[in-house]
């Protein structure tokens, strides 16, 4: 039991940050962004690149952050530059705009990257293993999970205890409001979008130990991300947690008891959730 909880919650762990991406995003801007799944796989391969340059245990220990940071760069660059200019055209627009993001993305990991798969478990040898109720594993493992744990908090501070934080939620509730007290909504807009790249991205530079990167992976993520996002209710962080930490321990639970039909399971669990409550577990309340 204590590999598929440990499993269940690097899993829940990743789910976390990509999901609140999603979530920020769209609870903010009102968009589904469709290429989300991308910056978590450029995540990937920002850090499996960083690692290339030293095998210094502080550069893999750090290339989740730079990874997160440079994309972070990269999506707000696509926020100012493309999405911001289909703006008030409506949804499809916008969903179009995310969703053709992919397949730009697509061949910049073919020419960049190539075309096979990609992974450097170096880091989780170097910091050796540890034994919980007489199961050993990588020490990396606990401290994905509890660098996630932290950045979660350190998340939870900067929106609900900071000025900037305020200015987000304010306006994600009426931005013509916030924008007539003299704030610049165009950049609250980018920093928002900045912030949900950068848990996208910082999530996939923290799992290249764990799984590596392939092209596709992106799609996998993304669907997934936003099965967690409907359980836990759009543009709920509170959600996102919950559903992340459920599907994640559901999933891993049931890779070793019923692998062929696990993924099956997390879509009945989504089916049920909206069947009972439409809105997702925490959609529609103070979040």
């Amino acid at each position: 039991m204590i590999p598929q909880i440990i499993n269940g919650l690097i899993f829940a762990s990743i789910l976390f940050l990509v999901a609140t991406g999603l979530t920020i995003i769209f609870g903010i801007l009102r968009v589904v962004n469709f290429s989300h799944g991308s910056f978590y796989l450029l995540g990937i391969y920002i850090a499996y690149s960083i690692t290339r340059f030293s095998q210094d245990t502080i550069l893999y220990l750090a290339s989740p952050f730079i990874a997160g940071a440079l994309a972070g760069c990269v999506g707000m660059a696509f926020e100012r530059g493309l999405l911001s200019r289909v703006y008030g055209r409506g949804e499809l627009f916008e969903l179009l705009m995310t969703y053709g993001m992919i397949f730009v993305f697509i061949d910049v990991f073919r020419i960049g990257w190539g075309t096979m798969p990609i992974s450097d478990p170096t880091i989780t040898f170097r910091l050796g293993t540890v034994s919980i109720a007489g199961y050993t594993m990588p020490l990396y493992n606990i401290y994905l999970i509890a660098i996630a744990a932290i950045l979660a908090v350190v998340l939870w501070y900067l929106l609900f205890r900071t000025k900037v934080g305020m200015i987000i939620r304010a306006t994600s509730f009426d931005k013509e409001v916030t924008s007539s007290f003299g704030v610049n909504v165009n950049r609250v807009y980018a920093l928002t979008f900045f912030l949900g790249c950068f848990l996208a991205g910082f999530g996939g530079g923290l799992m290249l130990p764990v799984t590596g990167a392939w092209i596709g992976l992106d799609i996998d993520m993304l669907i997934i991300g936003l099965v967690v996002v409907v359980v836990g209710g759009l543009g709920s962080i509170k959600g996102a947690l919950v559903a992340s930490l459920l599907i994640g321990l559901v999933r891993s639970f049931g890779i070793s008891m019923f692998p062929a039909i696990e993924l099956a399971i997390v879509y009945v669990i989504m089916i049920a959730v909206l069947i009972v409550k439409p809105s997702g577990l925490f959609g529609g309340v103070e979040h």
